[in-house]
Parts: C-alpha cells; structure tokens; sequence
C-alpha cells in the first residue's frame, strides 16, 4: 500500500496523510486520520519489527473509520476528534479503542523515540524502558527482534522524522505499508 503524506501548505492548512490500495480493479485512495510527526516512527518501527496489527496496520485494514471520518470534516471542531490515538471520535478510552497489539506497538515506538530522554538511545536503553512494561505481548515482540533491528529503528525514526520535518509545504511524501527498508 502507498501512502501520500501532503505537508500542510499554510497557516489554516492541516497535514494530510492518504492511504491508497491497489485492487484488481484500479486503486482506492483514502484519507486516514493520523498526526504525521507523532505517526512517523510507528511506521518504522511497527515496519521493522514485523508489527503487522498495530497503528498502521489497523489502518490497512480499514480500521478507525470514525476517526478517519473526523479527520476529513469541514468542520474543524469535529476535525479536532480525527484522532485514533485519544478515540475522541467514539469518546471511549483507548483500552476499547486500541487492540492490545497496537496499544503494545505505541509503547516500543514511544521507547525507540525517546522523547523523555529516559536513558540511552541504544537497543539496551530500549529494552530498559519496555522492562517496566507490564506487557506479555511486548516481551514477545522484543523476544523477536535483534538489537541491531533496534538500533536501525532508532537511527530510521530520525531519519524519517528528518525527512518530514524538511518536506517543503505543500509537498507530497511518499511510502509505503510496510515500509521498504530502502525507503530510510
């Protein structure tokens, strides 16, 4: 699957982020509701970890319509609940909202991205911080992936993050579902 992430062009623009499938008989685009700086390192992450049930996934699949719904309203205060993460769209918390696959898949990106600063950006610095995870279904996935995977999704997230951040307004990036190693 193809995704074109469109970078917002001015003051009252939003970032927009479309799914395309190709099918037998032509392809589909979709808009889909995700907050692309947030986003960004679930795709390398998820990608290289084989996560093929969380954020991104789900999206595939067709999951969270309400809030992609939302996110293409006119309405900007209904836009404002196009959000999987919150599940503003549905009001429910994300212990409903979110699969236990993918609520694992946010905890091991939000340890790859380090935003706290809690430790080391390294393998041993990730595997650290998911220790305090009360998750089986994070000892799992990380049972799965070498440290040099680790450290190639640390290194992956900057540089997608990179990519984006310098992505002209107005511009289009593109990817794909799952992420082509080539493509970091």
């Amino acid at each position: 699957m193809e995704l074109s992430l469109v970078r917002a062009g001015g003051a009252d623009d939003r970032d927009r982020v479309y799914l395309t499938d190709e099918l037998t008989d032509g392809a589909r685009s979709r808009r889909i509701a995700v907050h692309v700086i947030h986003d960004l390192p679930h795709l390398v992450v998820e990608s290289l970890f084989g996560i093929e049930d969380g954020l991104w996934g789900e999206l595939a699949a067709g999951h969270h319509g309400e809030a992609n719904r939302a996110a293409t309203a006119r309405d900007v205060k209904q836009q404002k609940k196009g959000r999987i993460v919150s599940g503003a769209a549905s009001g429910a918390s994300t212990d409903v909202w979110l699969s236990e696959r993918h609520r694992a898949a946010k905890a091991i990106t939000n340890a790859v991205v380090n935003r706290a600063h809690e430790g080391p950006d390294t393998p041993a610095g990730v595997r650290a911080r998911l220790d305090r995870e009360p998750s089986d279904t994070i000892r799992l996935i990380l049972e799965q992936v070498a440290d040099d995977t680790i450290a190639l999704a640390i290194q992956g997230v900057r540089e997608l993050e990179r990519r984006w951040l310098t992505t002209a307004p107005g511009a289009t990036m593109r990817l794909a579902w799952p992420l082509n190693l080539t493509d970091l």
